[in-house]
């Protein structure tokens, strides 16, 4: 979001503005989007909220990410194997002695 999108959104706020003056302002500076006056998430319906589609508030617990790969693991010397972590997927190379050497995005 640029600044001036955001600094009218944060000045109608402070000034008590109504949400329909806000969008109108943001209309009038060339947003693309607007707020939603029900407070709701916008295009989102109820249905969809029931299935699913929030946001969850946790990570959940069985997450690896890349420095949990990036370990000593006699298994996996002389390898390269790829695997996908929320920061992306990395082909991680371990030597012959179970130490990982590297991890190249790809």
């Amino acid at each position: 979001m640029e600044k001036k999108f955001a600094e009218i959104i944060n000045e109608g706020c402070k000034s008590g503005e109504s949400i329909e003056v806000i969008n109108t302002k943001l209309k009038e500076a060339g947003a693309n989007f607007h707020l939603n006056p029900d407070g709701g998430v916008a295009n989102w319906t109820e249905a969809e909220m029931a299935e699913g589609f929030n946001q969850a508030e946790t990570e959940p617990a069985d997450v690896k990410h890349l420095h949990d790969y990036m370990r000593y693991d006699v298994t996996k010397a002389g390898q390269t194997v790829r695997v996908e972590t929320p920061e992306g997927t990395y082909d991680i190379t371990w030597d012959e002695g179970g130490h990982p050497e590297k991890a190249v995005r790809v």
